[in-house]
Parts: structure tokens; C-alpha cells; sequence
């Protein structure tokens, strides 16, 4: 380092926690940026034998007049005040080097000559010396170094690769180094986004110096950003066993180490606030005592999150809040509707619900949308408006008259109950879109978005629409409710949005299944994001409930919704012109509800088609058509022997209006009695499970037979064929050969879509 170095260096933070206070007084000219207003360098000095090879290379530099070659260069000293010239140094280390560097000369490294060269440009007019360009246009700034040689070390080599320094944190900082996870820079690198790096990031630059490629920013170098538990010892409590593994595991991943309970060298006690309610006051406490929120947190991050923001503090249990209406509503009709809307499965989009009878159920209490519900955030508008209902409407003269439960009209309760469950649901949606999927797609957040932009479309890209309707019919409803009468038509509230929700659902729940997987591939696979799905489960507005909790819920609402309305039916008076519409909006949601089945069924299909045809081998192109979709697949040996050797294992593919007949493969590619050097000239390309044989159209079948039952001859059967271009009939006879599928079921199948495909009524 330059004397003016030192002495700036000499005013740096000699505490760990603390950084450099002064490493530059003001911006300095970029060392790997020159001047387009001065004169280029036009004299090149290699020094030392092993520099004169790049004479060739230097001759091609914009600007180079001359080249000289010197043992040492110190004679040329003197020449460099004259004109422009720069010294070529190979080594930074040696005695040479630091005489050049008091003559305050240019000097250059190989990897700089070879750059300007390559690119054309001229060769910089760098103040200090400058050995490769790695590290160009990045601005440093040092935090948490308590040797002082260490760090004038990498100050130094910084400027030597091209890199400027900064004594104090600002927004033209592009990387922070670390020695620390704490301090007042490092909180400012972690809130700007700001990579923190580690020394290993400077060391390896410095290695990798006489690399041209190299580069600073390169994806590569994200292993030396700073871990954010280094040179913490974490201890957990009040966690499960296999949760308090995994956390352990992440613990030391992250640069940590973990120890017991009351253990010494533990600076942070991370606890389960659900589990643990005070502090335990017979152990020695760490400095740090947190919720298991800071640990996910600073996992998601990547960086070391602030423990004010986490301090465990200890809980009272709070009286439990409900979202529930004040008014009182018949506690046996409630429980029960809380049953029946439990009855929704995976396995079905939308389960046919049982017609509820009149008797008493009280022994069965189970998780449904409105039991959720009540432990659920509500937006502030939908606690106002149930508050109002407390109310009567008609405020004469300044005085208020309470609604007590028996001037509320069972209409009114269950269409108060039918807005209570959309405001919850739409705030479920709200819940979706902001608290999990603005978070996870923000750019700027530390070590940026969560997920691609690809999987956080195959979440989140089919909930918007379904919002927008339901958001649409909550204020509809609310509006109605707020203006109550009892001719005021709810049955419009819903055909007023049905042609919205007819095109938001189908697409959501034709590929939930894709949604699901890929919620659980991230999870497993991205850190990240699995300590974002535990952060947001301790939020108040998820409810303790996961991601995939809350998206089965726009699976399960509108049979609900179907419900509500049924009993709102019942509540109607059949005078009231509001029953007919609410009939037909019943009607509508069963119609949407069959178009979202039959479109989900349909691209099943569709699915399968594209399965099919990926695993058989030379698979005519004509198989895939919208017209078509997949029935069954039947395992079958020919008998016959038309259509491969008789005995061959075949498999019968049957689709609505087609037989296609492949050669299924058994044997396996990589078989153990093949040596190795067959194994590798082989093993090219993956060997399909299916080769094709023939595709045959419904309306080329004439006979399906069945064999009767025998000793020698058991679930056997045939096809008589005879296409358009041929004279005479072929048959084609196979034995089943598997347990799982019957003789009958497959000859019924095939005959029923045989005789739709020829207009018949039987075959």
C-alpha cells in the first residue's frame, strides 16, 4: 500500500464489530476505467523474462506505438513522467514491484494486457497498479476486520483487480465484505439487497487473476456470500424432535453451530412460542433470546435477520377472537352445516353433498372452511358491516334501537351467514395473493425473488381471476345486507357473477393437482422458500394453516356456496320473487360445477393422451386428436400371431373411437449380463416402454369374440377386422394377462364404444 493508503487505513475500526472508517477521502477515477480526454498510453514496458512473451500481444493494443523489454524497468523510471507508458509486472509480491509502486509509475498485470487486446480498447490510465480487471466497476466497503494487516491485504487487492473501496456504506456500494453478522453496515447491506460477501470472495478472485473470464459477479461466487449464522451457536427449544433436527442440520449449513439448552457458547435461544410461554429461568441465558420466526427468517434471507424484531417475550393467552356473527344463530343448524361443509375431499373437486335433515347431529365436529374461518383474519369492512347489523336500519331522530334476534327473520340470518363466509373466503384469497405471492415474487428483496417466475405462475397464475369475482359478489352482498329487505335478491348476487365464475374456476381446478406438486417440489428442494412457508404460518391472518391448506379452499366454496343457498331456499317464502332466482342460481352453480368436472376430466384425458404417446416407440402422430380420449389399457399375449410372434407380450391402448396395439418391452436396457463397454455404446437415448404395432378404428372391428372358458385356454379373445382397402377379414386373438382386469369388463368396454362409433344401439 501507498503511503497515503496507510495512513487512511491507520484511521480504520480496530474493533470486531466495527469496520474501516476510511479507506477513500472522496470518489476516485475507476482503475479499470481511463480518461477519453487524456492521451492513450503509448509505450509498453515488460518487465522480467517472464513478460517478454506477451510482446506480440501488446503490439495489437490501441494507442501502442512501442514496446520495450528490461529486466527490471528501473532504468525507464525517469521516462515515465515524459510520456505515457506502463510497466508489466507478473508478480505483485516481489521486491521490484514495490520499488515501481514508490516511483508511483503505472503499473499493469498480464491478465490487463491481454483483456485490451482482445477487446480492442486501450490500455487504463489506473493510479494505482492493476493486475487483472476482475473486480471492475464493483465498489467495496469493509466491515467487522480486526486484523489490520489482513485488511490492508485485501484492500490492497481489491484496487490490484480493478475495484474501488469505500470507507462508510452508501447506495453506490455495490458489495459488502464481512467478518460479522452484525453492526450497523451490515443491517444496511441486508435492508438495501446488498451482497454480503465473505474474504474467501476477494481470496478466490485474486486466485483465479490470470483467468480472463473471471468476474466478480459471476453466479459462481454466491457460495462466498456470508452465512448467516457465522459465528453464532444456536439452541433450540420447545421444538418437536425431527423439527429440532432439521433445524440443527440448516443450523450447520448456514455457517452455525448448534449446542444445548443452557450451554455456554449459545448466543441465540430460538424458541416455539406455541409451546414455550416463559422463559426458563434455571439455565445461564444467551444474549440472544428469539422465536422460531428469526430462525426462518434469516434462512429465508440468506442473511442474519434482527433480533429486535424476534425477541421471545412472554405470552398471555388471549381471550379468543371470532369472526363469527354477534348475532345468535341456531347453534344445532350451525353445527351441522359446519359438518356438511367438512365433507369436501381432494379426491373431487366438488363432492355431492347429502340433503341435510332435520334431526339432531351433535356428536361430530370436524375442520371445514367456516371452523378455519373463525380463526382467520377479516378485513376491517366486514367486522364494520356485521357490527351494523347490530343495528335497526331505521335511526329516527337520533335514537338507536338494537336488533334483538327474534326481529331478525331467518332470511336474514342465513343470507348474513352467506356474507360472512364470502368476506372470509375472499380474505382467504387476499391472504393467497399478497401475504404469499407479492412476497415470494419481490425482485428486490435480499438475494431476490423466492421462487422462478415459472413455478410462482403454476401456484398463483389461476387465483387472480377467481379474486376478482368473488370480491365482486362480497360487495354485492354486503350492499344487499346493509339495505336489507326481504324482497331484496340474492338469487341476482349470484347470476350477476356467474358467467365470471364459469370462466375463474376451470383453470384453478383443472390443474390443482400441478399446483400441489409443485408447492411441495419448491418446498423440498428451495430453503428458502420452506422458511417462507414457516414464517407466514405463524402470521395471524393464515391461521396456523399451510400454503396447501389454503388453496384447497376455491376447491371446496362453491358447493358451499350451494349449501347456503339451499337453506336460503327453505327461509323463502314461495311469494317471494327472490326464490325462483335463487333456484336458478342454484341451478347455475350445479351447471358450473359440472362444466368444471367435465372440463377437469377432459384435460386428464388430454394428459394421459400426451403420456401415452411419449412411451411408444415410432407412435403414429394421427393418435393425438381432440376428439379423442384415452378409455382403458389392457395388457394382453397375442395368440395369433398376425400381428408380432405369437406369445409376445402386447398391450391393447382403448380409446373412444381406436385400438391402438403396441409390443410392450420387458427387457431392461442396462441388463447385468451385458459388459460394460456394450452398456455404454448403447445406453444413447432412453428405450420407450411401448412400440408400436397398429392403430385400429372402431369402425374397422366387425366381431369382438369370446372365447369360452377352458384348461387350455383361459380369458381368451378375439377381434375380426377388415379395413376399407382390404378384401378379407382378419383375425386377431389375445389371452388377458392381467389379474386386475376382467375378460367381461374389457369386451364390454370395447363393444360400448364400438357401438357408439357405428350409431348402433347394442353389438
Amino acid at each position: 500500500m501507498d503511503k497515503k493508503a496507510e495512513k487512511e487505513v491507520k484511521n480504520c475500526e480496530g474493533s470486531a464489530v466495527s469496520p474501516m472508517k476510511a479507506l477513500e477521502k472522496s470518489d476516485q477515477v475507476e482503475n479499470d476505467e481511463s480518461s477519453s480526454e487524456e492521451d492513450p498510453i503509448s509505450k509498453v514496458v515488460l518487465v522480467g523474462k517472464e513478460t517478454y512473451s506477451l510482446e506480440p500481444v501488446a503490439r495489437k493494443i490501441p494507442g501502442v506505438v512501442d514496446v520495450l523489454l528490461t529486466e527490471n524497468g528501473l532504468e525507464l523510471v525517469k521516462d515515465a513522467s515524459v510520456c505515457e507508458m506502463s510497466f508489466v509486472l507478473a508478480n505483485f509480491e516481489e521486491e521490484i514491484f514495490g520499488k515501481m509502486k514508490r516511483a508511483q509509475v503505472r503499473i499493469i498485470g498480464p491478465t490487463v494486457v491481454h483483456r485490451c487486446a482482445q477487446e480492442g480498447i486501450h490500455l487504463p490510465l489506473n493510479g494505482r497498479p492493476l493486475y487483472c480487471m476482475s473486480m471492475r466497476k464493483q465498489i467495496v466497503c469493509f466491515t467487522g476486520f480486526r486484523d489490520i494487516t489482513k485488511l490492508k491485504w485485501l484492500v490492497d487487492h481489491v484496487h490490484f483487480m480493478g475495484g474501488s473501496v469505500r470507507k462508510d456504506e452508501g447506495m453506490r456500494v455495490s458489495h459488502m465484505v464481512a467478518n460479522i453478522t452484525h453492526g450497523t453496515k451490515y443491517r444496511y447491506a441486508v435492508n438495501m439487497g446488498k451482497p454480503i460477501m465473505s474474504e474467501d470472495w476477494v481470496d478466490r478472485l485474486w486466485a483465479d487473476r490470470d483467468n480472463l473470464d473471471s468476474n466478480a459477479t459471476a453466479a459462481e461466487m454466491s457460495i462466498y456470500r456470508m452465512k448467516p449464522f457465522y459465528e453464532c451457536c444456536l439452541s433450540f427449544l420447545g421444538f418437536s424432535e425431527t423439527e429440532q433436527k432439521h433445524m440443527e442440520d440448516l443450523t450447520l449449513e448456514n455457517g452455525g453451530r448448534f449446542a444445548e439448552v443452557g450451554d455456554q457458547d449459545t448466543t441465540h435461544l430460538v424458541m416455539d412460542e406455541q409451546n414455550v410461554k416463559e422463559v426458563p429461568q434455571d439455565i445461564e441465558l444467551p444474549p440472544y433470546i428469539v422465536r422460531g420466526e428469526w430462525f426462518w427468517g434469516c434462512i429465508q434471507m440468506a442473511a442474519r435477520a434482527d433480533e429486535q424484531i424476534y425477541t421471545f417475550e412472554k405470552l398471555s393467552t388471549p381471550a379468543r377472537i371470532h369472526s363469527t356473527s354477534n348475532h345468535t344463530l341456531n347453534k344445532t343448524r350451525k353445527r351441522k352445516r359446519i359438518q356438511e361443509l367438512a365433507a369436501e375431499t381432494e379426491s373431487s373437486p366438488f363432492m355431492a353433498y347429502k340433503r341435510r335433515s332435520s334431526s339432531t347431529d351433535t356428536s361430530t365436529t370436524s375442520m371445514s372452511p367456516n371452523s378455519f374461518l373463525d380463526v382467520t383474519y377479516t378485513p376491517d369492512k366486514s367486522d364494520t358491516h356485521l357490527a351494523e347489523l347490530k343495528l335497526d336500519s331505521n335511526k329516527e331522530q337520533g335514537t338507536e334501537t338494537k336488533i334483538t334476534p327474534s326481529k331478525i327473520s331467518k332470511r336474514r340470518m342465513v343470507t348474513m351467514e352467506l356474507l360472512q363466509t364470502e368476506q372470509n373466503y375472499v380474505a382467504i384469497l387476499h391472504t393467497i395473493l399478497n401475504t404469499f405471492k407479492v412476497q415470494i415474487e419481490k425482485p428486490d428483496q435480499y438475494n431476490g425473488a423466492i421462487l422462478a417466475q415459472q413455478d410462482i405462475k403454476i401456484i398463483f397464475g389461476n387465483i387472480p381471476p377467481i379474486y376478482e369475482a368473488h370480491c365482486k359478489l362480497r360487495d354485492s352482498l354486503a350492499f344487499l345486507t346493509e339495505h336489507w329487505s326481504e324482497t331484496n335478491s340474492v338469487g341476482d348476487c349470484i347470476l350477476n357473477r356467474a358467467e365470471e365464475l364459469m370462466k375463474a374456476y376451470p383453470p384453478f381446478v383443472n390443474f390443482f393437482e400441478n399446483t400441489k406438486e409443485t408447492i411441495q417440489k419448491c418446498d423440498a428442494n428451495n430453503p428458502r422458500f420452506h422458511a417462507f412457508l414457516k414464517l407466514c404460518m405463524s402470521k395471524p391472518e393464515c391461521g396456523r394453516q399451510t400454503l396447501q391448506e389454503l388453496m384447497i379452499r376455491p376447491v371446496q366454496r362453491l358447493p358451499s356456496v350451494v349449501l347456503l343457498l339451499q337453506d336460503l331456499v327453505k327461509r323463502t317464502d314461495a311469494s317471494n320473487p327472490d326464490k325462483g332466482k335463487l333456484e336458478l342460481a342454484i341451478e347455475k352453480l350445479k351447471e358450473i360445477m359440472n362444466h368444471i368436472n367435465e372440463d377437469k376430466r377432459k384435460t386428464e384425458s388430454q394428459v394421459v393422451m400426451f403420456d401415452i404417446v411419449n412411451d411408444i416407440d415410432n407412435c403414429p402422430a394421427t393418435l393425438l386428436s381432440s376428439n379423442r380420449h384415452f378409455v382403458m389399457k389392457a395388457d394382453v399375449m397375442e395368440l395369433s400371431g398376425n400381428l408380432s410372434s405369437r406369445g409376445d407380450p402386447l398391450t391393447l391402448f382403448v380409446f373412444s373411437d381406436s385400438v391402438e396395439i403396441c409390443k410392450r418391452r420387458t427387457k431392461v436396457l442396462n441388463s447385468t449380463l451385458r459388459s460394460p463397454a456394450v452398456q455404454l455404446s448403447q445406453h444413447k437415448t432412453p428405450q420407450k416402454a411401448y412400440k408400436h404395432l397398429e392403430i385400429m378404428p372402431m369402425s374397422s372391428i366387425r366381431r369382438v369374440l369370446n372365447v369360452e372358458e377352458s384348461d387350455d385356454c383361459q380369458k381368451a379373445f378375439g377381434l375380426i377386422c377388415r379395413d376399407s382397402s382390404q378384401a378379407s377379414e382378419s383375425l386377431f386373438t389375445f389371452t388377458l394377462a392381467m389379474e386386475e382386469l376382467s375378460k367381461d369388463d374389457l369386451l364390454t368396454t370395447i363393444c360400448k364404444n364400438l357401438a357408439i362409433v357405428l350409431c348402433r344401439p347394442d353389438i
